[in-house]
């Protein structure tokens, strides 16, 4: 080890001697390691501060004072925890003098960023920042105008004429400078100056000081979530850019940040937290695109995949706050309507992967219950709810079952006619069986209704077509007459009466083709044969004055008009 004999501890360290040494960081753990005792690693420690802040001094003679200083409480553990109150005030008070030597008027009532004493090296500036950045991260307290201080050499740091060295350790001191900066952040001016540097920071070139700002942006939000008056759009842009194409470490913290958010809104639920309604429906596409190709970076996709379901926990917590409010004005029928589009949304997203699907599926009850709920209020959203229902449905399949029955008194509405559509796809037939007379009988006196808009028409037949895949033989034994002979003399001369609507006219191909298709049976085949001319009528008619989809809809209908009319050929 090294003596401390040579060291004059009440005058300071005589670094000029250590200079000869070379500039070894090692030097400062063998140093502190010789120190015997508490008593003389405090000195040591308040030597190099006194070193660091004497103008007098060499430049290089207060560069190495810095790097050991910085490297010494490095290395010594709970040595600042422990050390003396006042030797540790001392050494507070030598560090933010050299902050004043290197920012005039650090003290007073300067500008918030003076500049900086010309000619002051940057290995100087560096240091210091260095050290601040390890005395704020083991300190407990620091008073205003200590905090006011640090924020204005870590700011200054931070400008873009800066080396890199030493705007990553501005960076870094500000990361730790933050727990104590209320006041800072609860003035507007102050708040948005800090939070432009963090930005230029967030979009340096160097991946190191990105990184820091990234975590900056994690410590602000938890700490600052009120005062900075969300959504901020530059916010946004920067974290979904490095979410979806930065390295693995900067993404790693911007998915931090928004987990960061999500847990403070989850606790205030109030009325300003909009991340929620503007900020989701982008970012779950962007989490769910990070989930692929993501070989060897399993910490990612656990971060992404403990995150989303705080997302869905949170939107159904803010939906259940909205329902539970009895304010029945136009601002809470919006929010209800927006927050059960953001659940179909999710719900779509996670079921479309098999790295997520199982969140839809453990969370499926509450989904449903929240959905319900709105469906039975009268204060709007329903629309929104039925089509989040139909993609739960198409998401969990025979598991719908036991939601069916809840959904028995549907509402005669075009986006109603779609999900029972899903719905029947989604179940199993026997489940279906049940419900079948019910949804037909309803939507037979939905097709003969003269009140109903046109434009839901062809939901109701692409709804028979479902139900008719859906259960097969049995829609030929319970309801293939009854439709056909509706198809024939309402729908099908509707469509001859009104050609240029051609969304009608695909809609009654495809139910064509779909009981073509699902009433397979030879007993069906024999049913069907009394239509078949009209069919072929009907198809060429289509053909002859129709183009693009409804053609493909009538060629379709054609090859399973032949299918049929082969099997039973085929059965005699």
């Amino acid at each position: 080890g090294i003596s401390l004999d040579c060291f004059k501890f009440t005058n300071g360290v005589v670094f000029d001697c250590l200079v000869l040494l070379a500039n070894n960081r090692i030097m400062a753990t063998q140093i502190l390691v010789a120190a015997k005792g508490l008593a003389e690693q405090e000195q040591l420690l308040l030597s190099l501060s006194s070193d660091l802040a004497n103008n007098d001094k060499p430049v290089e003679s207060r560069r190495l004072a810095g790097i050991m200083l910085v490297e010494a409480i490095a290395k010594a553990g709970n040595l600042w925890v422990s050390m003396d109150t006042v030797i540790k005030s001392q050494i507070k008070d030598l560090l933010l003098t050299t902050l004043a030597s290197i920012i005039p008027g650090g003290g007073g009532k300067a500008s918030f960023i003076p500049g900086y004493r010309k000619g002051i090296p940057a290995q100087v500036k560096q240091s210091t920042l260095e050290t601040i950045c390890y005395v704020c991260q083991e300190t407990s307290l620091l008073v205003n105008h200590e905090v006011n201080n640090v924020i204005r050499a870590v700011l200054r740091g931070n400008l873009p004429s800066e080396p890199i060295g030493v705007r990553l350790a501005a960076t870094k001191a500000l990361l730790n400078v933050l727990g104590f900066a209320q006041a800072n952040f609860g003035n507007e001016m102050e708040c948005r100056l800090i939070m432009r540097v963090v930005y230029r920071a967030a979009m340096s070139q160097e991946v190191e000081i990105r990184e820091v700002a990234f975590q900056c942006l994690v410590s602000i939000a938890s700490k600052y979530y009120e005062v900075l008056g969300w959504p901020y759009a530059e916010l946004f842009d920067i974290t979904l850019k490095a979410i979806n194409g930065d390295v693995h470490s900067v993404s790693l913290q911007a998915i931090a940040f928004w987990n960061s958010i999500c847990d403070v809104e989850m606790e205030l639920l109030q009325a300003h937290s909009d991340f929620i309604k503007y900020h989701i429906p982008h970012l779950i596409p962007i989490l769910l695109e990070s989930l692929e190709g993501e070989e060897g970076q399993e910490d990612k996709v656990d971060a992404v995949m403990n995150f989303i379901p705080k997302l869905l926990s949170q939107i159904l917590k803010k939906l259940g706050h909205t329902l539970d409010m009895q304010i029945d004005d136009g601002r809470e029928k919006q929010q209800a309507s927006s927050l059960c589009g953001l659940l179909q949304l999710i719900v779509e997203k996670l079921s479309g992967t098999d790295k997520t699907k199982h969140l839809v599926l453990q969370n499926a009850d509450a989904i449903m219950t929240m959905l319900l709920r709105v469906l039975a209020t009268s204060r709007g959203g329903g629309g929104e709810a039925m089509l989040a229902t139909g993609a739960l449905a198409c998401a969990t399949g025979p598991a719908f079952e036991k939601y069916v029955p809840e959904l028995e008194n549907f509402e005669e509405c075009s986006i109603t006619v779609g999900v029972v559509g899903d719905i029947c796809r989604a179940i199993d037939d026997k489940i279906l069986l049940p419900f079948c007379d019910q949804i037909m009988s309803l939507l037979l006196k939905n097709l003969q209704s003269d009140e109903l808009p046109r434009s839901v028409k062809p939901l109701i037949f692409s709804c028979i077509r479902n139900i008719a895949l859906a259960i097969g033989v049995h829609f030929s034994e319970r309801y293939l007459t009854p439709i056909l002979v509706e198809i024939m003399q309402g729908a099908a001369g509707e469509v001859c009466a009104q050609q240029s609507d051609e969304e009608l006219r695909k809609s009654v191909l495809e139910a064509y083709s779909g009981i073509l298709q699902g009433c397979g049976d030879a007993k069906a085949e024999v049913m069907m044969m009394p239509y078949a001319q009209y069919l072929l009528q009907f198809i060429d008619l289509n053909a002859q004055t129709a183009e693009g989809v409804v053609v493909q809809a009538a060629v379709a209908a054609t090859g399973d008009l032949a299918d049929a009319l082969d099997k039973r050929q085929s059965s005699c």
